[in-house]
């Protein structure tokens, strides 16, 4: 049987119709999964390429020495280790390790006569707390060597029953006394003399102003629970003559 001329036409021109169309239709796939995967390769090496920067330097950070050191040779963060070491005189202690420094209060207060004069409140807060001590002091015969000896070596007969904070306080206490001794023995020396007053009154206020900050600093760090360490020398020697233990 034979075709019509058309319809052979007809299913000649639907076949290649079809073949266009899927034809068309793969290409266009395999063009976009062509490009996905591209995209997903550059990905993929873009974020390959920043782990290895990000090793790198982290290589190169660990490779550099760390400088924590400041101008003075001191840890910078030497202000955060204060804060983190507070505690180091706990409980009692804190009060115990105040008690000595009452030896150069009583010593010293005869330097600050002319600073009372000038500022009136000051020697009234002297007569109420330091004036009975000083004059017990000096009332009792031999009160002064005992309490010096009673703070010197006290401490270390009470090793086992004080702790190691309380017995440096104590030995720091008696080193500020002893700065004592040269201007006292320099003023027993010219008293009676004709001394002017412009040189006699900046020394002693000197002597005054030199004791009490360091008494004043040294109570201070022990009521806050901090070691009072910093005294250049003299901390050195009470740490030296407190011992290792």
């Amino acid at each position: 049987m034979r075709l019509p001329t058309e319809v052979v036409a007809l299913a000649i021109f639907f076949a290649k119709s079809c073949t266009l169309c899927f034809g068309f239709t793969s290409h266009s796939h395999i063009n976009s999964m062509t490009k996905i995967t591209k995209k997903t390769d550059m990905i993929r090496w873009s974020k390959e390429d920043n782990t290895n920067d990000e090793d790198s330097k982290g290589n190169e950070q660990q490779q550099q020495p760390i400088n924590n050191l400041d101008i003075f040779g001191q840890p910078k963060d030497k202000e955060r280790r204060k804060f983190e070491d507070e505690g180091d005189i706990r409980g009692p202690d804190r009060i115990k390790s105040c008690v000595p420094y009452m030896l150069p209060l009583i010593d010293g207060d005869s330097f600050g006569r002319f600073i009372y004069e000038r500022i009136p409140p000051l020697a009234s807060l002297d007569y109420v707390l330091l004036r009975p001590f000083v004059d017990a002091f000096h009332a009792v015969p031999f009160l002064s060597i005992l309490l010096f000896m009673t703070f010197a070596l006290g401490p270390q007969l009470l090793r086992d029953s004080l702790s190691r904070e309380v017995r440096f306080n104590a030995q720091q206490a008696i080193f500020i006394d002893l700065l004592l001794i040269f201007p006292t023995l320099i003023g027993d020396a010219i008293e009676g003399e004709t001394v002017s007053r412009q040189l006699l009154e900046p020394s002693t206020n000197f002597v005054w102003i030199m004791y009490m900050s360091l008494v004043i600093y040294s109570v201070t760090s022990c009521l806050r629970g901090k070691k009072p360490d910093e005294i250049p020398f003299i901390s050195s020697f009470a740490e030296m003559s407190t011992g290792p233990f």
